[in-house]
């Protein structure tokens, strides 16, 4: 016996009865990012869908209908007792399909964009996305802001399913109670307060519930704090300075795709801005997409457009870009204004253009919501050398009154004529914009009031050379609110149609 072996095939298996510490399902070869990742992109991809659903017309819609048809029905049956349904069933089946096609969408649509963003922090945090690096995310300038929105957005749709919810119950109850008693009109009347109450709302917060389903999900909660003062590139600048921490991580990523699509010996910077503007003209309707295409082949390789700017997948695109591009304009309108106008004095060769040695232009929003506002000023030196010079910003009643900005301005000599916007051959409009914003310095100066202060204000922009000399002076003029503005309610409106501008379908273009 004992020099016999035992076949270990046929040893008996001894089940354990401990249970397994790991948890059921668990697998010490998984890896928990990848299972993170996975539990992420469910979550995300259900935000979306219940997302888009919750931001129909159609939905709001309905949802105000529900509490109009609560109020009428309530009232109804104070005023014709009579005809009042005394079956629960009778207003369970009327009132049950109307309340899920109001509610659940967008129960459903805040819950998992609550959840996804949590996971998509921690998956950032923990180093779970392509750059494989851990970012912390909630220390980020504006995080907070951006996770106190989206928890609005859940405490709204709460209290709209409290409202629609207690005026369902009352009507139930109010058609198994006695019929004129206190406790049937006062059931009766709550639940046509509820009623109201639910319409009120669904007014009130409807461009919040309009916000589910974004293809960059925390860019509408963001608001922009910090901004360079002095702003190298326009529109590149302008997009960072509007971007929220996570899309701020995937433009980054995107830069570097276009850095590996640039043709050789062209400046990464110049591209990228000449990119934005191109796609700025095309949505203005300035320039067509083949001609759009056909520019960006200047400096771009034709072989790796498709995927830079005409993938679905990719966070950023032709549509998105576009989207960022009038999202910033929505925040900023003073800056295109400038942008608008230096194009106008190129293409129609203004005297400010071709004559002038010094160009200085100024923007300031015509109304200032609680004191603040953005003062956007543009500098060129059209002479043949540099020049050393001063910029002083008077701000009478502001705080502070006088700011002083000194800065070296690069040679930049203006077109010798006007110049047209698209040339085969000669130097077009989409060449020298960008080279003038490049040479020159744009400034964005936040200008502010005290807290008593309200009414027309003046502000002074004084351009100096280094003996003191004044080489040129502007004075803009603004309204200083302390509430919130038409400016404001003007950019919501704006904001609103970026974001489905975002969502519009990828132009067809021709790339063989």
């Amino acid at each position: 016996m004992g020099g016999e072996e035992v076949d270990e095939a046929k040893r008996p298996q001894i089940k354990t009865l401990l249970p397994d510490p790991y948890g059921r399902g668990f697998s010490r070869n998984e890896d928990p990012l990848v299972r993170t990742k996975a539990i992420w992109e469910s979550q995300d991809s259900n935000r979306l869908l219940y997302g888009k659903i919750a931001g129909k017309r159609i939905i709001l819609f309905a949802k105000t209908l529900v509490g109009f048809g609560f109020a009428v029905a309530a009232l109804f049956n104070v005023l014709f007792p009579l005809s009042a349904s005394t079956s629960v069933g009778s207003v369970v089946l009327i009132w049950t399909i109307p309340i899920l096609i109001a509610t659940l969408p967008q129960l459903l649509a805040t819950e998992y964009s609550w959840r996804a963003m949590q996971t998509r922090i921690s998956l950032r945090e923990m180093g779970g996305f392509d750059d494989d690096k851990k970012h912390p995310m909630r220390s980020q300038p504006g995080m907070d802001r951006i996770i106190e929105g989206i928890k609005d957005n859940r405490r709204h749709n709460m209290l709209g399913v409290f409202f629609t919810v207690m005026a369902f119950i009352l009507l139930c109850s109010a058609a198994i109670i006695e019929q004129g008693s206190i406790a049937w009109n006062l059931s009766l009347l709550v639940a046509m307060t509820s009623g109201i109450a639910l319409i009120f709302h669904t007014q009130f917060t409807q461009h919040l519930m309009s916000q589910q389903g974004d293809k960059i999900p925390f860019l509408s909660f963001h608001a922009p704090t910090h901004h360079p003062t002095q702003v190298n590139t326009i529109l590149g600048n302008l997009i960072t300075a509007h971007l929220d921490p996570d899309s701020l991580l995937e433009w980054k990523k995107w830069n570097k795709l276009l850095a590996e699509s640039i043709i050789p010996g062209n400046d990464l910077r110049q591209c990228l801005e000449r990119l934005l503007y191109i796609l700025h003209l095309q949505q203005q309707e300035e320039i067509p997409t083949e001609l759009s295409i056909t520019e960006l082949c200047e400096f771009l390789k034709r072989d790796t457009i498709p995927y830079l700017l005409f993938d679905e997948d990719i966070i950023f695109n032709w549509r998105s870009l576009q989207r960022l591009i009038s999202h910033a304009r929505a925040w900023q309108p003073g800056a295109f204004r400038l942008l608008d106008r230096l194009q106008d004095d190129l293409l129609s060769g203004s005297s400010s253009v071709l004559r002038a040695k010094w160009r200085m232009d100024v923007s300031l929003d015509p109304e200032c919501d609680q004191g603040t506002g953005s003062l956007f000023i543009v500098l060129n030196n059209q002479t043949f050398s540099p020049r050393h010079v001063r910029v002083e910003v008077l701000c009478p009643g502001g705080e502070p009154e006088l700011r002083t900005h000194r800065f070296e301005l690069a040679s930049c000599p203006p077109p010798r004529a006007a110049i047209s916007l698209t040339d085969t051959v000669e130097d077009d409009g989409l060449d020298w914009i960008p080279r003038y914003l490049e040479k020159g310095v744009v400034l964005w100066i936040g200008v502010a009031w005290t807290d008593r202060f309200k009414g027309p204000a003046n502000v002074q922009v004084i351009l100096r050379d280094d003996d003191g000399v004044v080489l040129e002076s502007i004075v803009v003029s603004t309204h200083v609110g302390v509430g919130e503005s038409g400016l404001v309610k003007e950019r919501k409106k704006n904001l609103e149609l970026a974001r489905k501008w975002g969502d519009s379908a990828l132009p067809e273009v021709s790339l063989g």
